[in-house]
This record gives C-alpha cells, sequence and structure tokens, in this order.
C-alpha cells in the first residue's frame, strides 16, 4: 500500500509537517498556486459567463508532474494548504491540473490554524471535501480584480501614461490617500489661544489650564491675543484657590488579541515593520522554526484572519500561565471574550502564540532580529489579552482665579493588570498634595498661541485602519495593495508618512470622473460584501460579476470616449538622431525627453527638475559583447550600466551606490543549467544571479545564496 499523500503550498510546512508524522505520509510542496489567469491576455471570456481561461503557471509544470504521478499513486490525497480562499483555490487548481478532476472522492481536505503536531494529527482525523464555494468566492474575486485591473490600467496607460495601472482596492486606498493630500492642500490654519501655567505651594507644583469663566467652557476660537494677555494679567494679581477635588475610579481594559489588519498597525506603529514585512516574517512564525529542544514546530496561529476567536484551550493555558508566572491577582474571575466584526470568519481564530508557554526571551537564539520583535508583540498581546484591566484613580482638581476657571488633571495606576505585560503607555500625572480651600501660587502663567493644523497624511498603520473600517479589501489584501502603490510609485513614504506622486493625482482625477464606482468606498465595500456571500453559498459568482459588470461596462465605453489623452510637454529641442522634435514624457522614474518619432525613433534624454538635459555618466567599464562605451542610468531598482549602443546592444551590468562593478561570485559565472554566461541583475526582491541564455533558459538564483555558497 502506498502512503497517503499530503499537499501543501510551502516548502517549510512540508518539512515541518513532515517531522511531525514521521514519514507515515508523503509530504510534498506546491511552492503556492499552479494555476493562474494569463499573464499577457485578459483570459476572461465575459461573454460565456464570465469562464475563466487557467493556465499553468509557467515553471510549475515540473512540480504538477511530479504531484500528478505521486496522486495517482496514493490510496488518499490530503490537501492542506491555508484555510481561506486562497488556500482553498489552490486545493481545487492541482485536482485540476493533476488530472484528477471528477474523481475528487479520493482527495480530502485537512484544515488547521496552527503547525503543531497535535493540530496536524487532529485535521487527518476530520477531513472535510473541498468548499466549492470558496472557491467560487477565489475564482470570482480574482475575475472581478482581473477585468478592473486589465481595462482600466489599458485605458490609463493610452489616455495618461503609458506602463500605469489601477486595481479594485489599489484605486481606492490611492484614492484615501490623494483625497488627504487635496484636504491639507485646500486647508486655511486658523490661530487660537489657550492659558496655561503652573500653579502650587512649597514643593508642590501643578500643570493647570484655563478652561471656563463662571462655571461657562469657554470655546476653543473664543479667545484672542488681546483677551489671552488680560486674562494673564488678571489672574497673576489675583488669589488662585482649590474649589474642588474629585476623585473616580477608572478601568483601563486589555485589548482583543490581533487580527491581521490589528498586527499590522502595532508592528508598523511599535517595531517600524511594513505591512509587507509584518506578513513576511509571520508567515516564518507560522510555517516552523526550530525550537531550543531541537524539534520544530509554528510558534503562530494562522496570520491572515479577522476573527478574535480564541480556541477554549488557549484560554484555559493562558489562564494558567498568568497565574503560575505573573500572579493569581492577574486572572480575572472569567475568561476575556472578544467580539468579532459582523463579516469575519468565526472559523478562524485570533493570531496568537501555539504555546504560551514558549517565552519570547527563550527563542532570542533561535529566531533573527524581526522574527524575534514580532513574537514577542504577538505573545505580549495575547497573554495581556487574558489579564485583569488596570485600575487607574483620576483625579480633577477645579481652580478658581479671578472669576475664571482653571482644571488641573491627575492620573495614578492603583494596579498595573495588563499594563505589566503590554505597556499602553498610561502616563501617571500626579496632583497629590492640595486640599479643597488651599491657596495656591501662581509659578508660570501665559497665553499660548495655537494654530490648527491640517489633517494628517496617512501611516501604513492609519490608512490600514482607514480601509478595514470602511470594509475595503480584506487583511490579507493590504500589504500587498502598500507594496503595488510603492513599486508603480504612485505614492512614496516621507518621515513615515505616504506622499502621493504627482501622477497620482491624473490617475485618480480620471478614475473619479470616468469610473466613479472604481474609486467608491462603499461600492468597493459592497462588492467585498458580494464576494462573503459568494464563499457562503448564498450568491452565485456569475451573478455577482454580472451585477458589476453591467455599470462597468457603460462607464468603460464611456470614458474610452470621453476620457481626455494628457498632451506631452512641448519642448524646443529636436532630436539628433532623427531631427523630430522631443517633448517631456513622464515614466515610472520620473519626466524625460523623448523623441515624437517614436517607436521608429527611441532617442530619450533623463533631465532635472527645471527640464534640462542631464549629462549622462559614461563608466571606464566597456560593453563585455560589443566593447563599446558603458553609461550610468537609474531604474526602477537603483543604478546600472547599460550599453551605449542600445536598443542595438542590449546588455546591462549591476553597479553599486558608488559606480563600482558588482562581481559575479566565484564558481557561478557560468550558468549550471545550460554553460552559458550568468549575469547580474535586480529586481523587486532584491539582486539575484540570471543565465544570459534567457529565455531559453530560466535559470536564477539569489546573489546573497551564490555569495554564500561561493564562500564555502
Amino acid at each position: 500500500m502506498n502512503k497517503p499523500l499530503i499537499i501543501v503550498e510551502s516548502p517549510t510546512k512540508a518539512k515541518v509537517i513532515d517531522k511531525f508524522l514521521g514519514g507515515s505520509h508523503k509530504v510534498i510542496s506546491s511552492m503556492g498556486h499552479v494555476m493562474d489567469l494569463p499573464k499577457k491576455k485578459l483570459g476572461v471570456d465575459i461573454e460565456k459567463n464570465f469562464e475563466p481561461q487557467y493556465e499553468v503557471i509557467r515553471g510549475k509544470g515540473k512540480i504538477i508532474k511530479e504531484i500528478s504521478g505521486l496522486m495517482k499513486k496514493a490510496d488518499r490525497v490530503y490537501l492542506g494548504m491555508d484555510e481561506d480562499r486562497e488556500g482553498e483555490a489552490i486545493g481545487w487548481h492541482i485536482l485540476q491540473a493533476g488530472g484528477l478532476a471528477g474523481t475528487e472522492e479520493k482527495a480530502d481536505r485537512i484544515v488547521f490554524h496552527e503547525i503543531t503536531k497535535r493540530a496536524i494529527e487532529n485535521a487527518l482525523q476530520s477531513p472535510r471535501s473541498i468548499d466549492v464555494n470558496l472557491v467560487d468566492a477565489q475564482k470570482a474575486r480574482r475575475i472581478l480584480d482581473r477585468i478592473v485591473g486589465y481595462k482600466v490600467s489599458s485605458l490609463l496607460s493610452k489616455k495618461i501614461r503609458r506602463g500605469l495601472s489601477a486595481g479594485r482596492v489599489q484605486s481606492v486606498a490611492l484614492r484615501l490617500i490623494v483625497n488627504r493630500e487635496q484636504e491639507r492642500e485646500a486647508f486655511t490654519p486658523r490661530d487660537y489661544y489657550t492659558v496655561e501655567g503652573k500653579i502650587g505651594k512649597e514643593n508642590i507644583s501643578l500643570e493647570t489650564s484655563l478652561w471656563g469663566r463662571q462655571g461657562k467652557k469657554i470655546k476653543k476660537f473664543e479667545l484672542d491675543k488681546e483677551a489671552s494677555d488680560r486674562i494673564v494679567s488678571e489672574c497673576l494679581k489675583s488669589e488662585a484657590v482649590v474649589e474642588k477635588i474629585t476623585k473616580k475610579s477608572r478601568k483601563n481594559h486589555p485589548y482583543a488579541p490581533f487580527i491581521t489588519s490589528t498586527l499590522q498597525q502595532e508592528a508598523y506603529s511599535r517595531l517600524k515593520m511594513t505591512p509587507y514585512a509584518t506578513m513576511r516574517e509571520a508567515q516564518k512564525l507560522y510555517e516552523g522554526v526550530e525550537l531550543p529542544d531541537g524539534s520544530s514546530g509554528g510558534l503562530i496561529t494562522y496570520m491572515r484572519t479577522d476573527s478574535v476567536k480564541i480556541a477554549r484551550e488557549a484560554v484555559e493555558n493562558s489562564r494558567k500561565f498568568i497565574a503560575n508566572n505573573i500572579g493569581p491577582e492577574y486572572v480575572p474571575e472569567k475568561p476575556n471574550f472578544y467580539k468579532s466584526k459582523k463579516s469575519a470568519q468565526e472559523a478562524h481564530e485570533c493570531i496568537r502564540p501555539t504555546d504560551v508557554t514558549l517565552r519570547p526571551e527563550s527563542l532570542k537564539d533561535t529566531l533573527d532580529k524581526n522574527q524575534y520583535r514580532l513574537y514577542d508583540l504577538i505573545w505580549r498581546r495575547f497573554v495581556a489579552c487574558q489579564m485583569k484591566p488596570a485600575l487607574l484613580e483620576m483625579v480633577k482638581v477645579d481652580i478658581k482665579c479671578s472669576g475664571y476657571d482653571f482644571r488641573s488633571n491627575g492620573q495614578k495606576i492603583v494596579f498595573d493588570g495588563y499594563n505589566r505585560v503590554w505597556k499602553a503607555e498610561i502616563k501617571e500625572q500626579s496632583v497629590a498634595g492640595v486640599e479643597e480651600g488651599n491657596v495656591l501660587n501662581w509659578q508660570e502663567l501665559g497665553a499660548i498661541a495655537h494654530q490648527t493644523q491640517p489633517p494628517p497624511r496617512y501611516t501604513m498603520a492609519t490608512l490600514v485602519k482607514e480601509l478595514e473600517n470602511n470594509g475595503v479589501g480584506r487583511p490579507s489584501t493590504y500589504a500587498s495593495i502598500l507594496n503595488t502603490l510603492f513599486k508603480r510609485k504612485y505614492i512614496f513614504s516621507e518621515k513615515g508618512r505616504l506622499v502621493p506622486d504627482e501622477i497620482s493625482f491624473e490617475v485618480i482625477k480620471g478614475l473619479q470622473d470616468h469610473f466613479q464606482t472604481i474609486v467608491d468606498l462603499e461600492f468597493t465595500a459592497k462588492m467585498e460584501e458580494n464576494l462573503d456571500l459568494v464563499a457562503e453559498g448564498k450568491m452565485q459568482w456569475k451573478e455577482m460579476l454580472e451585477v458589476f459588470y453591467e455599470s462597468f461596462r457603460d462607464q468603460l465605453e464611456k470614458a474610452t470616449e470621453n476620457m481626455e489623452k494628457t498632451k506631452d510637454e512641448e519642448t524646443d529641442k529636436i532630436c539628433p538622431d532623427c531631427k523630430e522634435p522631443m517633448v517631456i514624457r513622464r515614466g515610472r522614474n520620473g519626466k524625460f525627453l523623448a523623441c515624437t518619432g517614436f517607436p521608429a525613433c527611441k532617442k530619450t534624454y533623463n533631465i532635472d527638475e527645471e527640464g534640462n538635459i542631464v549629462e549622462e555618466k559614461k563608466s571606464d567599464i566597456k560593453c563585455p559583447k560589443c566593447s563599446s562605451a558603458m553609461i550610468e542610468k537609474n531604474g526602477r531598482y537603483g543604478k546600472f550600466l547599460a550599453c551605449s549602443k542600445f536598443p542595438g546592444c542590449k546588455t546591462t551590468l549591476a553597479i553599486d551606490k558608488e559606480g563600482e562593478l558588482i562581481k559575479i561570485p566565484l564558481g557561478f559565472e557560468r550558468c549550471p543549467e545550460c554553460g552559458k554566461n550568468t549575469t547580474i541583475k535586480r529586481g523587486r526582491k532584491g539582486m539575484f544571479l540570471a543565465c544570459s541564455g534567457y529565455p531559453k533558459c530560466r535559470f536564477s538564483m539569489n546573489y546573497e545564496k551564490a555569495l554564500e555558497k561561493s564562500r564555502k
């Protein structure tokens, strides 16, 4: 009898599960998705009920062949992908590509929220069939995104600038950033004044501020400089008396455990980790790492979730841990429970440690820096969520002076509660030492000028929060949305704030003028709700797409006809090659000078902000193919050398920031697969080695990995 086969999407996941099962099952990885819509065409037959034209992803043929052979031999197949729409779709596509379509009874779906031995064994004991509704929801989302992305991006490229892209959720996020910038530009500041100072007696000093007159609150813009100065002058000549001291207790309750969006927000706020980096490191913690005792296992539960639900066993374990390690006085009488949003998938759990007894400090030598910091954040948030609230004593001191009402506020932590583990930045402010009827002396008092500030630009954390609050996108998509906006150079970061590039204003204006629904928050949120209905089996995926496409088609037709084409900026410069006029155009890397004879003439120049030609910097390095001079250029991923005979010769070489050639690691000068020379290239994931025989030979290797191997 052949071993049962378990297929997962990640090689790390496969390795850890294989260790758990001790060789009783064959475990293999699909390396992610195996089928998708084609890259270079729409791939959706709109006239035939939006039928998708899936194909095996390039480079996945070999793994599909291997999986197919193993599936046919195995007496049982288990699909162990992540429990979400994407995971369900991967499992379904493996059955299609592997030749098991129509014989699904041979394959079971197993799901687990954490990669631990107990969780895997439990999953194998309670398999289920593929959830076709989840597959349909993923299919609908993919088709929806493809139609919007393909059709609108093409139009933007024709009308505004080549290479522009639009996306169903991406464009809404960009609209929020652009609209916030427009609000800031239109903002008119207003001056206002407050009266603040210090007051006390002997060794006591209280910070205080004016809040009212004769018991009536003074409004924000009620005081001008003259009135504020007059109040200061009157009060400095008058006696200040403590009229009333009010004390009350307040409970500061712990926060809910993490879901994807709140993890991204806190990781950015506290650790300065981008949502993309947060999800990358969380994936590693979920899939499994080597533990101090030599075993392997996942350290956290599944990190793509919008549910704050906690497994009963995890609640009990955390309460025991708190009682034994922090103190029984920190354990509430009943467990703390938290309510998920209405749209949350309750089958999922929150993000929590798989074993609460694994303190972060015990893993400091096992995890790298970012993994450790993120695990520490997740561990503390989870432990704190099952602790008692912090108890605060709030003190309000009301002071009368010359008919004016001043107030000092104090705060003291009586019981630290969850704040013992999760620092919530509760600031203590002492107002001790004064009593009702005390006469106090002014130590400082002045009129402070203020000016209203424009609404702040979004940070990555606040944008994620805004998207979540409006029901736009899903937690698992926020990181990729932000990553795409940066990659497309629609936005850049300035002191941690998101700033839209100039082209973003043109793009959003075009979309708002002609594709109102695409950038509408409510419409986009409604689409998410419809996708949820498809996932729940309450709506047919084709019906959902028909409703969307009916309005989208009309907008697309009108936009194609009415959207004005952005005109190139004319100059007095003439192309030296073909004598045609040259114009200023905008590309992904900014403005440049281009020949109007394009595509027959491809002459271009880099220009500065004033439109002046930036002389090309020639390198002493000669082209290894044609011996021509190499020219230093700036690309999407930094500086590089390009042959001056381009497009006749397309040779490029990688250089560092100082312009020095980056050498190919020893032993990797030739492609190990075909023997041709290798070259160094830069991509969105960094530098890599590639075969010069591309596209016939597709060998590639991460540069750092090649460098490390060359040193051994």
